[in-house]
């Protein structure tokens, strides 16, 4: 019996994480709550005491010769607390810990940010950030290092309050991305300020910090909380019901394994492209659709029309996403893709199609 008991505790750590992973995936794959984000400012918290508690060491001699480093606070604070090695029994406690909240707040973040994902480049640092959420499962002993715990909370800290920000404040942009990646670096900064540590121990965070803003601006951050409901282009739409006519989908094509088609002629009209963004709660963003061209000569879809409106202003709140349409009137046949994109920044969603000349026998599709 206890052989057997021994063998499940290896497993115990796999199946903390698939558990937490799918139940975050049930929840909040279908929406965000304010309890959500209380529990993650919960775990987000715990971790920033952690790290503080990881950075407990003996002071080293040279410490207390220095007047000037005696009169600071951050050194009668650790003088008080933080002055000392902790045992092999409570820094196992405290990684295993900082392990869990680093955990779960990698779970839910994945979750988020793969959903307001819509290009190649955000989906790789999704992907990083997967990767991320899988090792962490063997990192407990590695988090015994300040300097990695200060890291990972460094770029937890900034992905987290990207995140939450636009819920508390109502507002996206690049404003508030920089706000997220300074008050997160800041928190950092105070706990190496703490801690009396060489300045190469900052370094790490600092760049982090750096590089999450660079790639903000590469659009490679996804718009977060954003997300593309539904999306599709179509003929013949009417405005009061928000409904259109599209080909009958194939099987594949419901599957997610081909492009759609759309049979259209020039007599017919306007060829539209329809798309649902989720926002949370009062939260306004501005939108644009991309229409990009495949052209046949260069195999690569060119930009056509970059379209945007006072129409395509988010007033979050609305379950099934705020709706917005564009239209294009003198198509060439052949692939055209149209992305869903946050004003001048990152792309929440894109969807191929191929237009045909061929006679309309479809079906009519409402956006919901």
């Amino acid at each position: 019996m206890k052989k057997t008991i021994e063998k499940f505790k290896h497993f115990i750590p796999a199946l903390a994480f698939f558990g937490g992973f799918a139940w975050d995936s049930i929840t909040l794959g279908r929406m965000v709550y304010s309890s959500d984000l209380l529990f993650l400012l919960a775990y987000y918290f715990g971790a920033l005491i952690l790290v503080i508690l990881l950075s407990a060491s003996k002071m080293d001699s040279r410490l207390e010769e220095d007047s000037e480093m005696k009169a600071s606070k951050a050194y009668q604070i650790r003088k008080i607390f933080l002055n000392r090695d902790w045992s092999e029994k409570w820094t196992s406690r405290f990684t295993w810990a900082v392990q869990f909240c680093f955990g779960s707040l990698f779970s839910a973040l994945v979750i988020c940010y793969f959903k307001s994902s819509g290009s190649w480049a955000s989906l790789f640092l999704v992907l990083f950030m997967t990767a991320l959420l899988i090792g962490n499962e063997f990192l407990q002993r590695r988090y015994e290092s300040f300097t990695v715990s200060l890291s990972f909370f460094c770029l937890l800290g900034t992905m987290f309050l990207n995140f939450a920000i636009p819920h508390w404040v109502h507002r996206l942009g690049w404003f508030w991305f920089l706000l997220s990646t300074t008050i997160s670096f800041l928190m950092c900064y105070g706990i190496w300020k703490l801690s009396l540590r060489p300045l190469k121990v900052i370094l790490a965070p600092f760049t982090i910090s750096c590089l999450l803003i660079v790639m903000y601006f590469f659009n490679v951050i996804p718009p977060v909380p954003l997300v593309v409901k539904q999306h599709s282009a179509c003929i013949h739409f009417d405005r009061t019901t928000y409904s259109c006519e599209i080909d009958n989908p194939s099987v594949l094509e419901l599957m997610g394994l081909s492009r759609q088609t759309l049979s259209w002629q020039p007599s017919e009209g306007e060829v539209y492209f329809l798309s649902s963004i989720f926002a949370p709660n009062k939260v306004k963003a501005n939108i644009e659709h991309r229409w990009f061209y495949l052209n046949p000569k260069t195999e690569k879809f060119e930009l056509t029309d970059r379209i945007s409106s006072s129409g395509m202003s988010i007033q979050g709140g609305r379950e099934s996403g705020f709706r917005t349409y564009t239209k294009k009137k003198n198509l060439n046949y052949g692939r055209w893709k149209v992305e869903t994109a946050f004003k001048d920044g990152a792309v929440i969603g894109s969807k191929e199609f191929e237009v045909r000349n061929d006679v309309f026998e479809g079906q009519t599709w409402m956006l919901q």
